[in-house]
């Protein structure tokens, strides 16, 4: 292999190492604290959608950014935007943002009524 094509060969492997650590990066829970955390409050919007879903809920007087999984994984978890209603009571589990002065956390599983949607089963 000439020394063209090796250098080459390395360049793609670098992009492909520097794209897949953002790619990683960006589904890693690096911005949330490692502490079980939940958090009960009444819906206030709801976004389904790409890149993930999310549920705005009122607790305590703030408002709470609680973000989903992606659709996909929503899903397949059995959540369907036609489960959660704007008003409804929920409690969702998971881990706070490491800001504290910023309301959101990422949901692992949610409560709704009787019925639990576990989103990441094998963080559980």
């Amino acid at each position: 292999m000439s020394m063209r094509n090796t250098l080459a060969l390395v360049g793609v492997l670098m992009a492909g190492l520097a794209l897949g650590g953002t790619a990683q990066a960006h589904h890693a829970w690096v911005w949330y604290g490692k502490a079980d955390f939940s958090l009960t409050g009444t819906v206030v919007e709801t976004h389904f959608g790409n890149p993930h879903d999310r549920i705005v809920i009122r607790s305590d007087g703030k408002l709470w950014n609680v973000v989903l999984s992606p659709p996909r994984r929503t899903e397949k978890a059995g959540l369907a935007e036609k489960a959660v209603h704007v008003g409804e009571t929920i409690t969702a589990y998971g881990e706070r943002h490491q800001d504290p002065e910023k309301f959101e956390m990422k949901a692992e599983r949610l409560q709704i009524g009787n019925k639990t949607y576990d989103l990441y089963p094998e963080r559980l």
